[in-house]
């Protein structure tokens, strides 16, 4: 079902815009009755773990071991990670040797039930003891009608922090990739207000390519290896990392880490 063929016939949906930053978002982006099947393995797949809560997320949900996961999300994922779609994705973002991360390392099935949010936020760069950078993020959504009253639409902002640029409904069978960096600044960031018995469903996937460091020993700053969360103007957000004493905001902000390639 999802094979070259099919390829051809979404590549022109996929339309790079640049506000804020790199992204490319559609709707109805896999075959409806596929999309329906993944939807209903996700409702009742009773392996997803608890995420943990804390100040700037909650009521997360996810499960990342690929080989166990349900056979149409497996299959889902497999196609995104292909080498024929990310040839594509090399082509849309002007990018060279994507890689896909088939230990879902911080993706795969997310789900986040009523009061559950993420705060704004751009994602780590650099995972530790590696020499793999993170260049992009996949999101495909699983809730049939989805409401817009119930919150949770992915906000997309600007690099000040001042306003939201692009806003994309979680709806079933939409998509959205985007470049991840320092100001690639995205999340949910107010309480879901959906019934008690839906959730907020996705698959996340994260792409990476190789760096080829000079030096048996890589110095780079600790702030691309930690999510860095982003306060909303004119409100009443959790403790951010800029209302951290001078010494955090050094230690994280501009002290090095060294790692060995």
């Amino acid at each position: 079902m999802l094979d070259n063929n099919f390829l051809e016939t979404i590549q022109n949906k996929l339309i790079l815009e640049n506000d804020p930053f790199p992204f490319i978002s559609t709707n109805n982006i896999l075959p409806k009755n596929l999309i329906q099947e993944a939807e209903n393995e996700f409702i009742y797949f009773n392996k997803l773990e608890n995420a943990g809560g804390y100040r700037y997320g909650n009521l997360k949900r996810k499960f990342s071991d690929f080989e166990n996961l349900p056979p149409k999300i497996k299959e889902i994922v497999a196609f995104f990670y292909s080498k024929n779609f990310i040839k594509i994705l090399e082509e849309k973002f002007t990018l060279d040797g994507i890689e896909p991360d088939w230990n879902l390392h911080g993706g795969g099935m997310h789900q986040s039930s009523r009061g559950g949010f993420l705060k704004v936020h751009s994602d780590f760069i650099y995972r530790r003891q590696s020499n793999t950078r993170r260049v992009l993020n996949l999101l495909l959504y699983l809730n049939t009608d989805w409401k817009d009253e119930w919150k949770g639409a992915l906000e997309l902002w600007d690099k000040k922090m001042t306003k939201i640029c692009k806003s994309v409904s979680p709806n079933s069978n939409n998509i959205i990739i985007f470049r991840t960096d320092k100001n690639s600044n995205h999340g949910f960031p107010d309480p879901l207000l959906c019934p008690e018995n839906i959730t907020r469903k996705s698959i996340a996937l994260y792409y990476y390519v190789k760096e080829k460091p000079f030096f048996p020993i890589s110095i780079k700053l600790r702030k691309y290896y930690t999510t860095v969360w982003k306060k909303r103007p004119n409100i009443e957000e959790a403790s951010f990392a800029d209302q951290d004493g001078l010494w955090r905001k050094i230690k994280y902000k501009y002290l090095p880490r060294i790692f060995k390639n």
